[in-house]
C-alpha cells in the first residue's frame, strides 16, 4: 500500500550543468550571439511504498538519475563543436558552425525525450518498491544499447563496399584500355578518365558523410564512461558502485583510441582515392581497402564484446534489485 499516493515532484535542470566551464567559454567566444538552452522542467506525481521517500529525496534522486543524460549531452555538444575549433580557414569554420547550429536542437530534443522516459521509469520503480539501484542500472544498460559499437563497423563496411563497387567498374574500363590499340585505345582512355573524374567527387562526398556518421557514433560511445562516472552517487549499493567503477574504467580505456581509428580509416580511404586519381587501379587496391576495414572491424568488434560483458553483469544486478522489497 502506498504511504502517500500523491507526492508531487518537480526537477528543474540546466541542460549545460555537466558542461565544463572552460569549454563553455570557448563556445561562447567562437559562436557570436549563441545562448544556452532554457532549463528543462520534468514533473509528475509519485506513489511510494516506503516511508524513506519524501518530496526532497525523490527530487534529489530524479536529479541524480538525469545526470547520465546530461553528461552524455555535454559530451555530444562538445564533439559537435570540436570541428569549429579545428577549422583551418573561414570557409571550414563557417560550415562547421552551421552544422553545429543545426545539430544542437536535435541533441536537446533527444535529451528531453530521454529525461522524460527516465522520469516515467523512476515513477514506476518507486511505485513497485524497487531498490535504489534499479534506475541507475536501467539508465546504464540503456546507454550501452544506444551505443552499439557494431554500428560503427556497419557504417565503415557499407562505404567500403561502395568504393569497391566503383573500383570494379574502373578496373573493367582499365582492362579495356590495356587490350585496345589505336583509336579504340584513345577512346577507352578517355572513357576511363571521364569515369574517374565523375566518381571521385562522389566518393569524397561519401567519405565526408561516413566520417561524420562515425564521429557522431564515437561521441555516444565516448560519453558512456564519462556519464557512468558522474552518475555514481551515494544512494546506490556497494555492489552496483563497484560494478560501475569497474565498467567505467574498462570502457574509458577501450574508447580512448576511438577517434584515432576513425581518423586512420579516413586517411586510408584518401590514399585509395589518390591511387584512383593516378589510375593505379588493380587487385591490390581492393586488398588495401579490406585491410583498412579489417582494422576498424577488429577494434570495434572487441569493444562490442566488452560492452556485451558489461551489460550481462549489470543485468544480473538489475534482476537482483527488482527482487528486493
Amino acid at each position: 500500500m502506498a504511504i502517500d499516493d500523491e507526492i508531487a515532484v518537480k526537477a528543474s535542470m540546466d541542460p549545460f550543468q555537466e558542461f565544463d566551464k572552460k569549454k563553455w567559454k570557448k563556445i561562447e567566444a567562437d559562436i557570436k550571439g549563441f545562448k544556452k538552452p532554457a532549463r528543462v522542467d520534468i514533473s509528475g506525481k509519485f506513489s511510494v511504498t516506503s516511508s524513506k521517500w519524501d518530496k526532497r529525496k525523490l527530487e534529489a534522486q530524479a536529479r541524480a538519475i538525469f545526470r547520465y543524460d546530461l553528461s552524455l549531452y555535454a559530451s555530444q555538444v562538445w564533439q559537435a563543436f570540436t570541428p569549429i575549433e579545428k577549422a583551418k580557414n573561414d570557409k571550414d569554420k563557417k560550415k562547421a558552425t552551421s552544422d553545429f547550429t543545426k545539430i544542437l536542437p536535435k541533441l536537446l530534443k533527444a535529451l528531453v525525450k530521454n529525461m522524460n522516459e527516465k522520469f516515467v521509469e523512476f515513477q514506476e520503480d518507486i511505485a513497485s518498491g524497487a531498490g535504489d539501484d534499479l534506475g541507475q542500472l536501467k539508465a546504464t544498460r540503456k546507454s550501452l544499447t544506444a551505443g552499439i559499437a557494431g554500428d560503427m563497423t556497419g557504417i565503415a563496411t557499407d562505404f567500403a563496399d561502395e568504393v569497391v563497387r566503383v573500383i570494379d567498374g574502373l578496373l573493367a574500363l582499365k582492362k579495356q584500355e590495356q587490350k585496345s590499340s589505336g583509336a579504340a585505345k584513345t577512346e577507352a582512355t578517355q572513357k576511363l578518365e571521364d569515369e574517374i573524374k565523375d566518381a571521385l567527387p562522389k566518393l569524397k562526398t561519401g567519405l565526408v558523410q561516413q566520417t561524420s556518421a562515425l564521429k557522431k557514433r564515437a561521441a555516444v560511445l565516448i560519453g558512456i564512461p564519462v556519464a557512468i562516472k558522474k552518475g555514481l552517487n551515494k544512494d546506490i549499493s556497494d555492489a552496483a558502485k563497484a560494478e560501475f567503477k569497474k565498467s567505467m574504467d574498462a570502457l574509458a580505456k577501450a574508447t580512448k583510441p576511438m577517434n584515432t581509428f576513425v581518423a586512420k580509416f579516413d586517411k586510408d580511404m584518401l590514399e585509395v582515392f589518390k591511387r584512383i586519381q593516378r589510375k593505379d587501379i588493380g587487385s591490390s587496391l581492393g586488398k588495401q581497402i579490406q585491410s583498412a576495414v579489417d582494422k576498424v572491424m577488429n577494434y570495434f568488434g572487441k569493444l562490442e564484446e566488452l560492452m556485451d560483458k558489461i551489460d550481462a553483469r549489470l543485468k544480473k544486478l538489475e534482476q537482483a534489485a527488482k527482487s528486493r522489497k
